[in-house]
């Protein structure tokens, strides 16, 4: 069985300009995946940031031990190609569609963007050989065997991911034992600077309003100039650079749409042309300074949008990790951080697997963009446009840091 993805190189710039050509017409295959799966988490009623770029390596990982339908869905479900050359796999992949491993450290200065994968085995069992040789050459993944049962083991996979996100997600498991013999994982660390960050003297405590309409104070950062900006259904959507090619992407509904509703139909509404290009235009933001840190249990999701199989113990076919029965899927959690100020966004996930011109209009006035309510943003690789994190907030509040859990 052929990997999903072929060796890791950098796309010519023949594949560049064919891969632009063809994104003016179709969305990613990554955001399609990203939009589905933020959805079917039902967010709306609290703060939510996942990953869905972590989502998809790490359940693409797992695609590769996998075989005939469990494998066609999980294929389905990530919006993956079968054909390993495929350009879309390329800008998909692992290192791939951000660059970062590939380019020099100019072409990336003034951010930082680390992702990593492990494969962690309990004593005595031992993946097929192919397996293992696929998830070290084509994801970078460390292979580790450990007895789960032992009272260090936790430990050593929770410094696991604490290195890999700079101490931001220290802890994932509590024992390792419900998750024999394998768990896999994957962790990604993001820390970016504006191009232009706001003024700290600028930031005033102003009114942010609750579901339910209850109103309270939170400081809310400002800025005027020109910015990527469009309007979809009332919908104002804004993107703020970072230094080194990646943004985020901001979406505000209507004063009357109801928070939850506008998420749960999210690129229906708006579709994803916010997480892509946006004209330029002048303006004023209003923006709440926030952290928050969730977790989320993504297992009943992955399953609503079609990839049932491979949690059946009756029905798993995972032949390509081994041959021992039954192998089945038992859950993907996934823990978030995410931190927004004046100079920039620190950000953390780790996923558990388990033409002729025609006559210029006129300018159009500037906007006012005032984000004292529930709102959605997304950060993305401006080179790809990958989505790397999706969230939705409802309470920025400085001193409710919400830790979620999704039923």
């Amino acid at each position: 069985m052929s990997p999903i993805f072929s060796w890791l190189r950098k796309p010519s710039q023949a594949e560049r300009l064919e891969r632009a050509a063809s994104h003016r017409l179709s969305t990613l295959p990554s955001t399609q995946f990203a939009f589905r799966l933020f959805e079917a988490l039902k967010p709306g009623d609290r703060n939510l940031a996942i990953s869905p770029y972590s989502a998809r390596v790490v359940l693409a990982m797992l695609c590769e031990g996998s075989t005939g339908e469990t494998r066609k869905s999980i294929m389905d479900t990530l919006r993956l190609d079968e054909n390993p050359d495929s350009l879309l796999n390329h800008y998909e992949r692992l290192g791939r569609p951000l660059g970062f491993q590939l380019e020099t450290e100019t072409e990336r200065r003034g951010l930082e963007m680390l992702t990593a994968n492990s494969l962690w085995c309990d004593d005595g069992f031992v993946p097929k050989p192919e397996y293992v040789n696929t998830v070290k050459e084509h994801y970078w993944a460390e292979v580790q065997s450990l007895d789960f049962c032992a009272p260090d083991s936790p430990r050593r996979v929770n410094s696991w991911a604490h290195e890999k996100t700079r101490g931001r997600i220290p802890t994932v498991v509590g024992s390792l034992e419900p998750f024999s013999p394998l768990l896999a994982m994957n962790a990604v660390y993001f820390k970016g600077l504006w191009i232009e960050p706001f003024e700290v003297e600028e930031t005033r405590e102003e009114e942010f309003t609750l579901q339910g309409g209850t109103k309270q104070l939170v400081p809310l950062m400002r800025q005027s100039g020109k910015f990527g900006y469009a309007e979809i259904g009332g919908v104002q959507m804004v993107r703020l650079p970072y230094q080194g090619g990646m943004s985020m992407r901001i979406a505000l509904p209507p004063k009357d749409t109801p928070f939850p509703k506008f998420c749960s139909d999210l690129s229906g509404l708006t579709g994803t042309r916010w997480t892509r290009t946006m004209g330029e235009r002048d303006g004023h933001l209003r923006l709440p300074r926030f952290r928050i840190e969730t977790q989320a249990d993504l297992t009943t999701p992955l399953k609503a949008m079609g990839m049932s199989q491979v949690f059946d113990p009756a029905r798993a076919e995972l032949e390509g990790l081994t041959d021992r029965k039954p192998f089945y899927l038992m859950g993907v959690m996934q823990k978030d951080f995410v931190e927004v100020n004046e100079k920039g966004t620190e950000a953390a996930a780790v996923t558990m697997v388990l033409d002729l011109e025609a006559m210029k209009p006129p300018p159009p006035p500037p906007f006012e963009m005032i984000v004292n309510r529930p709102f959605v943003f997304a950060i993305c690789d401006d080179f790809s446009e990958v989505v790397i994190f999706l969230a939705a907030v409802v309470d920025p509040s400085p001193d409710n840091l919400w830790r979620v859990e999704n039923p």
